[in-house]
C-alpha cells in the first residue's frame, strides 16, 4: 500500500492507487529556471471522488479525470505535480523531479495544497515489488502516525510502519495460524495527526485519530497507532484493545516499531491475554507463589523483545487454531505415555491437554530448537531459555497463559531463573497430586512423557468459577530488571511507564494491577529496556552471556455440559468446591 499524503484542507473520500505505465514526462515551456528545485522521493497517485452534495441532488460523486499525484520524501515531506504528464510517473518509483513554481489548477481549487510546476523527472529506482500473498488479507490494519499533548514527532517512517506489519508481523500470524489469519497494510497516512486528547484516555486518543483519518471500525479492520514521544507523554510502551475474538478487529497504539510489539498487540486485537509466569518457593505449584506477568519469553504473548515466540499451546487453542490432530488429551486416573512432536512442527502429536478433576486445564509442548523456535540454546537468545518440555496452565484475563517452573527456586532466587523445562526423568506433581508428569526422554526429534493421575475420591462436579470480565484494554510492559523484594515477601510492583490518571473504568491494565493472582505475593515488572533484562539474566542466572550476545544479531471441553449440570449439582458442588480450596491451601 503506497502512503497518501492528507491534503490541508480538504480530504478525498476515496483512494484507489494508479498503477501507471512507461513514464512521460515533458518539460513545460517557459519554466522559470530561477524557481527550479529538485525533489527526490516516492511517486504517489490516488484518484479522488469529490463528496456527495444531497442539497444538490446529485445522485453520485464526481470522479475525477486524472489522478493527482506527490512526490513523498523520506522526511514525511511531500510535492504535489499537476498534469496529465505527472499522472504517467510510475506508482511507486523513486523519482528526482525538477519543479518550478506553483501551478494553479483545478484540483488547487478544491481544497488541495497547490502543485509545483513539473519541469523533469528522472526514475532513480523502480517501485519494489509487492509481497505476494496467497490468499485474500483477512485483517486489515491502517497505520498512523500520532502526536499526543507532550509528544513530538520522531523519525519513523510510514515505511517502516508498513513493512513490519506487511513482513514479519503477517509472516508470523500466517504461520502461527496455518494461514487463517493474514494481517496487511490497507491505508497508511502520510502525515502525523496531532490530538487533544492524551494517554489518560486511551479510547479517547484512538476515537480522535480515527475521525481524523477516516477509520471506521468493523469487523476484522485494526487501527495501529505509532505514537511519536510517547514517554514524555505519559504514555505506555504499547497498548490494546482486548477483541472477542480472531474477527473481532480493534485499535493499538505503539511506541517503537519492533515486529515482536505490533504482533503482541494485535494479538490482544484478536481476544488474547498475556502469557505470563507462575512461580512458586521450591515447588512447581504450591506454597508461597507469585504470577509474573509477561515471563514467558518463549511466546509472543509475554515479553516482546526481539524474537518473535511461537503462540503457546495455551493461547492456540484459546484463538482456535490448533487442530485437533495435533492434541492428546488426558484426563482421569489411569496412566498415558505419549510423544511429543516439537512444537515447531506441523505434524505429529504436538500438545497435550490435562484436564484435573476441578476441571482445571494444563498443556504440554516441547519447544526443539528447530523452525521457528531455532534460535534457543544460540547466541540469539541472550535469556538461556531451555529446550525441552514446558508446563503450562490455562488462567483467566489478563494472564491466559502461565508457565510453570518445572525446576522450581527459592523465592530469593525467582528473577533470575528463567529455565523453567521440566526436567527428565523425575515426577513432577501438579494441580495438588491429582496429576502427576514424567518426563522420560527428550532429543530434537520428539519427547517422551507419561501423565499418570491420582485415584478420583470426589467424583462430583465442582460449581463452575466465573471467570473474572476480561479487560478491554491491555497495556504491555515486557519483563525488565526485576523489581525489590516487598514487605512480607513477594515481589512490589515496579514503576512503570502509564497513563498519568486512569483510562476508563475497569479498561486498563496497570502492570502493578491484575497481573497476581495472590494479592500479597503478585508482581509485574515495568519496561527498563530489554538489554537491561539481559544483563540482569546474565549477571545472576546459570547460562554465562558474553556482551556481544546482548545484541540480537538478527480451555478445556465440556464447559457447556458443565454449566447445564450445575442447577442439579449445585449441592454437591459447592462442597466440592470447598475440598478444592482446601486441597490448594495444603
Amino acid at each position: 500500500m503506497r502512503t497518501s499524503p492528507t491534503p490541508r484542507r480538504r480530504r478525498p473520500l476515496g483512494a484507489l492507487v494508479l498503477a501507471a505505465a512507461v513514464p512521460v514526462v515533458l518539460a513545460p515551456a517557459g519554466a522559470r529556471a530561477d524557481q527550479a528545485e529538485t525533489v527526490v522521493g516516492e511517486v504517489v497517485q490516488v484518484w479522488a471522488d469529490t463528496a456527495h452534495d444531497a442539497d444538490a441532488g446529485e445522485g453520485h460523486a464526481h470522479a475525477a479525470e486524472t489522478p493527482l499525484t506527490w512526490v513523498a520524501t523520506e522526511d514525511g515531506g511531500a510535492v504535489r505535480l499537476p498534469g496529465e504528464a505527472a499522472g504517467q510517473l510510475p506508482v511507486g518509483a523513486t523519482v528526482a523531479v525538477s519543479v518550478g513554481g506553483e501551478v494553479a489548477d483545478e484540483a488547487a481549487g478544491d481544497g488541495y495544497e497547490p502543485a509545483r510546476d513539473l519541469l523533469a523527472a528522472d526514475v532513480l529506482a523502480a517501485a519494489p515489488e509487492a509481497p505476494v500473498r496467497t490468499a485474500a488479507v483477512t485483517n486489515e490494519v491502517t497505520v498512523v502516525r500520532a502526536v499526543p499533548p507532550g509528544g513530538a514527532a520522531d523519525a519513523t517512517t510510514v515505511r517502516e510502519l508498513v513493512d513490519a506489519v506487511d513482513g514479519p508481523v503477517a509472516e508470523f500470524w500466517a504461520g502461527e495460524t496455518g494461514g487463517a489469519l493474514r494481517f496487511g497494510v490497507t491505508a497508511a497516512v502520510a502525515d502525523w495527526v496531532h490530538t487533544r486528547a492524551g494517554c489518560a484516555s486511551p479510547t479517547a486518543l484512538w476515537d480522535e485519530v480515527a475521525a481524523a483519518v477516516g477509520f471506521s471500525a468493523a469487523p476484522g479492520r485494526h487501527l495501529l497507532v505509532h505514537l511519536g514521544g510517547a514517554a514524555a507523554a505519559g504514555c505506555s510502551w504499547a497498548m490494546a484493545e482486548v477483541g472477542a475474538g480472531p474477527a473481532a478487529g480493534g485499535r493499538l497504539y505503539i511506541s517503537e516499531v519492533l515486529p515482536s510489539v505490533i504482533a503482541h498487540e494485535l494479538g490482544h486485537n484478536l481476544g488474547l491475554g498475556h502469557s505470563s509466569a507462575r512461580q512458586c518457593d521450591g515447588e512447581v505449584e504450591a506454597g508461597s507463589c507469585r504470577t509474573a506477568a509477561y515471563r514467558d519469553y518463549y511466546d509472543v504473548m509475554g515479553a516482546s523483545w526481539s524474537r518473535l515466540g511461537s503462540l503457546n499451546a495455551v493461547q492456540a487453542a484459546a484463538l482456535g487454531v490448533l487442530p485437533d490432530a495435533a492434541v492428546a488429551a488426558v484426563t482421569g486416573a489411569s496412566s498415558t505415555t505419549l510423544t511429543l512432536a516439537p512444537w515447531s512442527g506441523e505434524s505429529g502429536t504436538r500438545a497435550a491437554r490435562l484436564t484435573d478433576p476441578e476441571g482445571v486445564t494444563y498443556w504440554l509442548e516441547h519447544r526443539a530448537a528447530t523452525g521457528r523456535d531455532a534460535w534457543l540454546g544460540t547466541p540469539a537468545d541472550p535469556f538461556g531459555l531451555q529446550p525441552g518440555v514446558l508446563l503450562r496452565r490455562a488462567g483467566p484475563m489478563p494472564d491466559t497463559s502461565l508457565l510453570l517452573d518445572g525446576t522450581p527456586s527459592a523465592a530469593t532466587g525467582w528473577d533470575a531463573d528463567l529455565h523453567t523445562a521440566l526436567p527428565v526423568g523425575v515426577p513432577v506433581p501438579v494441580s495438588g497430586g491429582d496429576l502427576t508428569v514424567t518426563v522420560q526422554e527428550v532429543d530434537a526429534a520428539g519427547a517422551t512423557v507419561t501423565v499418570t493421575g491420582a485415584p478420583v475420591a470426589d467424583p462430583t462436579t465442582p460449581l463452575p468459577e466465573p471467570a473474572p470480565a476480561g479487560p478491554s484494554v491491555l497495556a504491555a510492559v515486557p519483563d525488565a530488571v526485576a523489581a525489590p523484594a516487598a514487605p512480607g515477601g513477594g515481589t512490589a510492583p515496579a514503576a512503570g511507564p502509564g497513563p498519568a490518571a486512569g483510562t476508563a473504568a475497569g479498561s486498563a491494565e496497570d502492570p502493578a494491577a491484575g497481573a497476581a493472582e495472590d494479592p500479597a505475593t503478585g508482581a509485574a515488572e515495568d519496561r527498563a529496556g530489554v538489554d537491561a533484562v539481559a544483563a540482569g539474566v546474565a549477571a545472576r542466572g546459570p547460562v554465562p552471556v558474553e556482551p556481544a550476545a546482548l545484541a540480537d544479531p538478527a480451555g478445556g471441553t465440556g464447559r457447556t455440559a458443565l454449566l447445564a449440570a450445575v442447577s442439579a449439582l449445585a449441592g454437591a458442588a459447592v462442597l466440592s468446591a470447598v475440598l478444592r480450596t482446601a486441597r490448594r491451601r495444603r
